[in-house]
């Protein structure tokens, strides 16, 4: 009896020692040899802050030309904000967010080439001394989609795995903004910024023949975006992305299609909002005195509709899940 239990108490110690020896050399190979990474399902919360620019009427003509001065840099502009990211797959992930930021955009930003301008037709020349300018404030709430292509179908393929992954997306928005307009008290050189769709510098909503309709501060938008993240570990990410907003107004910036008759603002504006409307609607005689455009002349193109854009940080938290997807 005391034999056999002598045994038995050794086979035990015996399997004991061989399973703590499994468990130690399974933990150190998990150490030593982590396995590549699969984002699992489940949720995250994230927020982003970039860049913005504003693509309409006012301005550079072309993008490069819209980076490529000084003006731009002096005076960079902001957009941020917070979103949930729910990823049902790894290849696809949907993402709901709120962002709040500024646009701006001058006509100044043209000084550079309008100096080389080889004649005053030059378009350069001719936006810089339109001298208009813009600033508005935009909040926004999007629903994104999220497109990770390495890891469509094949999970188990190398680029799949890898914890840098580009990413496209895709989506639906919506959001209010109020342009505004650069004014200059001549007899005291103070400046501010005026609402400029409380004074219908183009006529909207006038009572004229073919006076353009009203605008709403109200826009849908449709975002599209690329990008590039890095996944730290199974619970933090870390992402560069674009984002480009077409929008369906051609007010972004206030300025859409022609000049019109000053007296038109007296007929339909206070005396006080009229003398204002006027001073902003042709600001070119603050860079020529002698300049002054007549009624009907273009100031702006109203055949294309006003975007916005973002060079945005992105960092983001996943929320762990306590499921085992069937692709670990």
């Amino acid at each position: 009896m005391r034999k056999t239990l002598l045994r038995t108490l050794l086979s035990f110690v015996a399997a004991l020692s061989v399973s703590s020896s499994a468990i130690a050399q399974e933990h150190k190979n998990r150490l030593f040899h982590t396995p590549e990474f699969v984002e699992p399902p489940g949720f995250a919360v994230g927020m982003n802050i970039g860049l913005t620019d504003l693509w309409g009427d006012i301005g550079t003509k072309s993008s490069i030309d819209h980076y490529n001065n000084e003006k731009y840099w002096n005076s960079p502009k902001f957009m941020g904000g917070l979103y949930v990211r729910y990823t049902p797959h790894p290849a696809l992930g949907l993402r709901l967010g709120v962002n709040y930021g500024t646009l701006y955009s001058s006509d100044n930003f043209n000084l550079t080439k309008a100096k080389k301008a080889g004649s005053i037709e030059d378009d350069a020349y001719q936006r810089y001394l339109r001298n208009l300018n813009v600033k508005t404030n935009v909040w926004e709430g999007n629903l994104l989609f999220e497109i990770n292509p390495y890891r469509i179908g094949n999970l188990e393929g190398k680029l799949a795995k890898k914890h840098f992954q580009p990413y496209a997306l895709l989506g639906i928005g919506g959001f209010h903004f109020r342009p505004k307009a650069e004014f200059t008290d001549l007899s005291s050189g103070r400046k501010q910024w005026i609402d400029v769709s409380k004074l219908h510098l183009e006529g909207e909503g006038f009572n004229y023949p073919d006076a353009p309709k009203e605008y709403s501060l109200w826009q849908m938008n449709i975002p599209l975006g690329l990008g590039v993240r890095w996944d730290i570990g199974r619970q933090l990410g870390l992402g560069l992305e674009y984002m480009y907003r077409y929008t369906f107004t051609d007010y972004l910036d206030g300025v859409s299609d022609r000049y019109i008759d000053p007296a038109l603002y007296d007929a339909n504006l206070s005396p006080k909002d009229a003398a204002t409307a006027k001073a902003l609607a042709d600001k070119s005689y603050l860079i020529n005195k002698d300049t002054k455009h007549a009624p009907g002349e273009l100031r702006g193109n109203k055949a294309v509709k006003d975007g916005y854009s973002t060079i945005s940080l992105t960092f983001f938290y996943k929320v762990k899940s306590r499921k085992t997807p069937w692709w670990y």
